[in-house]
């Protein structure tokens, strides 16, 4: 989170009576007897909020009417929903500071007005005890009653431990992220014989590449994510070699293996314009980077938060 972001979500806060979790990035406290979260809905849509609550009624759940209803009155809410005692309301987007603010408070009291007259109380989302902490599992956000907190607590950090008790095999892991890094290949050939060059095909090459390496190496580690990196690197230059191939064995009516073979002559004789070669293989890197940078980003953030659960207003427990 930059600066300016976090000095956003601090004077927003401040303005709410809200309190501003600097690890975890969201905002939290009480409103109206309510434990309330407001969170972003990713790291590329920082001002796009989802308001969660955790509570119930006697009369069951929210309906599709009562939700639809009170969207139509609240114009700054883009959507209410219910799942189990989870309520999450999600607000329509906008990077002006007062009149997020603005729709930020009169959206919070009109939700937990709504919710008293409807007759909810504050609960735990989990067993629905009439007592919750916002809480903070591994990154992400929950209202847990204490006896849920411990069992969570307890079961992440028997998974944590697990983990990290993995030895991480270098050679299986290269296994799987070539594996990976072919699924990539595949998506490169496809989108490109449908006429485009897309970004998917870079995220997907990263994601699958990734995953394959943990999934077969035991464990991704700094030194798997370098590996994969230079595999990917590799094998998007292979797949773009191919898809060359077959489109020479296409137009020529040659096998593939000749096509493959002949293409460093046709370049080299610019039958194949050496312009839209380099300059479709740059786009291919761009998008690789484009899918993979942000994909990397993601891997480290979640794995650094995987050892984090903590109670909001408490210091946080780190696992490692």
């Amino acid at each position: 989170m930059n600066k300016k972001i976090k000095s956003n979500y601090e004077a927003l806060a401040q303005s709410t009576g809200l309190r501003f979790d600097t690890e975890g990035g969201a905002l939290y406290g009480e409103r109206g007897a309510f434990q309330v979260t407001v969170s972003a809905v990713d790291a590329n849509h920082p001002y796009l909020f989802v308001v969660m609550i955790s509570a119930q009624r006697p009369g069951g759940v929210l309906t599709k009417e009562e939700c639809r209803q009170f969207q139509k009155e609240n114009k700054p809410v883009a959507n209410l929903g219910q799942n189990g005692y989870l309520i999450r309301m999600s607000l329509k987007a906008t990077t002006n500071q007062s009149k997020l603010l603005e729709n930020l408070n009169a959206s919070l009291n009109a939700l937990v007005n709504f919710l008293r007259a409807s007759g909810f109380q504050n609960c735990c989302q989990t067993c629905g005890k009439p007592e919750s902490d916002v809480c903070c599992v591994s990154g992400s956000y929950a209202h847990l009653c204490p006896d849920c907190f411990a069992s969570v607590q307890q079961n992440k950090t028997m998974d944590y431990s697990r983990k990290q008790r993995k030895n991480e095999n270098i050679l299986g892991g290269i296994v799987g992220a070539l594996l990976g890094t072919l699924l990539g290949v595949l998506c490169i050939i496809i989108l490109s014989q449908l006429g485009y060059v897309a970004a998917l095909s870079g995220v997907v090459m990263a994601v699958c590449t990734l995953k394959g390496y943990e999934l077969l190496g035991g464990k991704l580690t700094k030194k798997g994510i370098v590996i994969s990196i230079i595999l990917m690197l590799v094998m998007t230059y292979v797949g773009d070699q191919i898809d060359w191939a077959i489109m020479i064995s296409r137009e020529l009516q040659l096998d593939f293996v000749a096509s493959f073979q002949a293409f460093p002559f046709f370049l080299q004789q610019q039958i194949i314009p050496a312009a839209s070669y380099w300059g479709n293989l740059a786009l291919l890197y761009l998008f690789l980077l484009l899918g993979a940078v942000p994909t990397v980003i993601n891997t480290l953030k979640n794995q650094k938060n995987e050892g984090n659960i903590y109670r909001l207003g408490r210091t946080p427990q780190n696992l490692e």
